[in-house]
């Protein structure tokens, strides 16, 4: 679908955001075992940066600065995201938002000092705007070579076997974040409103055409950016549903869930292509439970593409690939949910339990008639 049948709000561009975000800066995550945690990133494939008693930062290969940040926490959290944003004007703005909090030598002070505001967003999640226009640097040549591939039509690689290249996978970068939100409009408009994301495919539900997922890409005019940056789904609580990290092609995905089987750990789904974004994704759980990806051959788009629309289902999720494991969404209605959401009700939230039930029962049909969950 291409236009809005939703008799709901959706999100939208804002005319006047307050800045236009560049690209997502970093997570922060609390973890209860420290230990474990730094032992799975790095198998994982990312690259340690420092080391402290309470706090492990990890950077990917195509940058200098952390993007993964895991901090000594009584139980096992997002702590914030930090976004870049590129100007003294855009700095200027945040900081006279309602609760901003001006960090002068930025959330890292021992690893970067470019100056950051700190502010909530509609949940409470810290999120940072760290100003730093310099955060993109050029691969190394290392990590710039591309295996060699035979075609029918065209031989690279001759009279030499194809390469085998075993360890972690080699991380460039963090790609996105998907985060699930009680309030799903309020939340997704924020980002729009504040960080001038713009949805590139909004998700609604099949009978209601309720919006119930939105992908938001950085606005960078004519220059090519991810479909995606950050995804805002409904959600029975407010937390981090996954995060994604770019490796260069097939192999390195690939070759990287080998080395973390190789090392114990439990994948949670994949291989496969997504159909919103067309990443080739291999998906895990860290030590904690959560989900984290590897991809490669994402969608680029500049600010010219409109949205489009899109019933939710299972089927929207992928092309191709392994069937969805039946426990991968995690929608059980554990204590801690029902919680969650009592305490959301009782706040003032406008939850939309309704929504939640659809969302739930839609995702539970399979989109291959012969696998039955």
């Amino acid at each position: 679908m291409t236009k809005n049948s939703s008799k709901s709000p959706c999100p939208v561009k804002a005319k006047n955001p307050l800045s236009k975000a560049r690209d997502i800066a970093y997570i922060r995550l609390g973890r209860k075992n420290l230990k474990m945690a730094t032992q799975y990133y790095l198998d994982f494939g990312l690259s340690l940066l420092e080391q402290t008693e309470n706090r492990i930062l990890f950077h990917g290969l195509n940058t200098e600065w952390p993007c993964w940040s895991i901090e000594k926490h009584h139980e096992d959290v997002l702590l914030g995201l930090g976004m870049y944003i590129s100007s003294n004007e855009e700095l200027a703005k945040l900081k006279d938002l309602k609760g901003a909090v001006y960090l002068e030598n930025g959330r890292f002070a021992s690893s970067n000092f470019y100056p950051t505001i700190n502010i909530p967003d509609p949940s409470g999640l810290s999120v940072d705007a760290v100003l730093n226009s310099n955060f993109q640097i050029p691969l190394p040549k290392i990590n710039r070579k591309r295996k060699q591939w035979n075609t029918p039509n065209q031989t690279d690689r001759i009279n030499q076997p194809s390469p085998f290249d075993r360890g972690a996978a080699k991380i460039l970068r963090l790609g996105h974040a998907v985060l699930l939100k009680q309030e799903f409009f309020k939340n997704a408009q924020w980002y729009c409103d504040t960080f001038g994301l713009i949805p590139s495919d909004i998700q609604i539900l099949p009978d209601s055409k309720e919006p119930v997922i939105v992908f938001l890409r950085c606005d960078l005019g004519n220059q090519l950016t991810d479909h995606h940056t950050i995804v805002i789904a409904n959600g029975p609580d407010d937390r981090l549903e996954h995060c994604a990290f770019e490796l260069e092609d097939l192999d390195e995905v690939a070759k990287g869930r080998e080395w973390l089987l190789e090392k114990g750990w439990k994948p949670a789904w994949g291989i496969g292509r997504h159909l919103l974004g067309s990443q080739i994704f291999d998906y895990h759980r860290d030590p904690a439970g959560m989900l984290v990806e590897h991809y490669s051959d994402g969608d680029k788009f500049d600010n010219t593409i409109p949205v489009s629309y899109h019933l939710v289902n299972r089927k929207s999720l992928y092309q191709w690939g392994q069937d969805m494991p039946e426990n991968f969404l995690d929608s059980k209605l554990t204590l801690d949910k029902i919680y969650s959401l009592i305490k959301g009700k009782f706040s003032g939230r406008n939850i939309k339990i309704g929504n939640l039930i659809s969302l739930k029962k839609t995702m539970k049909i399979s989109p291959r008639k012969w696998i039955q969950y």
